[in-house]
């Protein structure tokens, strides 16, 4: 798959995620932040029909087993193993079984300015060969913003390192998918 597909991919699962679960991105509807397992468990249920059905797409799956030595080990405040979300063949292991190492923050860009969770992505991706890894970051906005979400992603591929790193949507195009998101929470 080329990297191209597969953000398209991941663009089409998180597009259809903002507008069908916009109750639980919303930070006008609820008191705190969604959880990154809750959002990579809805963004995972979209991406699923999308991959071929040779794979298998899964939330926080200890992939081999083992204990991680510290620098592929990805552990959050709360002390959960990341990535988030990963598109891989269970039971597997080896480069040609590990299609996507994707991590999922609502606000990195506050909580790690320096990088370091892509820099942990990269090491794990390179650890257990995945061709692809991604962070995607949310960017989820305080009550009363004028964009609630402006997400951003990095992506590296096994053999270049980092290719990419970008506004998931142009401007207009968020524009109008979170106007199908408000749209779809009032209706």
């Amino acid at each position: 798959m080329l990297l191209t597909d597969l953000q398209d991919r991941v663009r089409i699962a998180l597009t259809t995620t903002i507008v069908d679960e916009w109750s639980l991105l919303s930070l006008a509807v609820g008191t705190s932040r969604p959880s990154e397992r809750a959002v990579a468990f809805h963004l995972g249920w979209h991406l699923r029909p999308m991959i071929e059905a040779s794979w298998d797409v899964d939330c926080e799956y200890n992939r081999s087993g083992m204990h991680l030595e510290e620098s592929v080990r990805l552990v959050d405040s709360e002390g959960r193993r990341i990535p988030d979300l990963i598109v891989h063949h269970r039971g597997k292991l080896g480069p040609e079984h590990n299609l996507l190492l994707l991590e999922l923050a609502t606000d990195s860009a506050i909580d790690d300015p320096d990088g370091e969770a892509f820099a942990r992505a990269r090491a794990l991706q390179t650890r257990f060969g995945y061709h692809f890894a991604a962070v995607l970051d949310l960017r989820l906005g305080e009550r009363g913003t004028d964009i609630p979400i402006a997400p951003r992603w990095k992506w590296a591929t096994l053999d270049e390192g980092q290719v990419d790193e970008d506004d998931v949507y142009t401007p207009g195009v968020l524009t109008e998918v979170l106007g199908r998101a408000t749209r779809t929470l009032q209706g």
